[in-house]
């Protein structure tokens, strides 16, 4: 008799028998989209967004008020 009972099973066996494994902590780092947050020198703040493919999205407000929004495509 083994001692514990997956002893006695096949290698494919205790992997059925294991189930699907899912982060507790959800999606990886390497699939969100990477966000840095400040501020310029003359007083406006800034966010870039970069997300899985490359691409840079980038809104800035001036010290005046003024928003703007700057897109890189990465193609490559």
């Amino acid at each position: 008799m083994p001692e514990t009972p997956e002893e006695d099973l096949s290698y494919a066996e205790r992997l059925r028998r294991k189930g699907v494994q899912t982060r507790p902590s959800g999606w990886s780092h390497a699939t969100r989209d990477e966000t840095v947050e400040g501020s310029t020198d003359d007083g406006g703040r800034f966010k870039a967004t970069r997300d899985t493919a490359g691409h840079i999205v980038t809104e800035e407000t001036t010290a005046s008020g003024r928003q703007r929004k700057h897109v890189t495509i990465n193609l490559g």
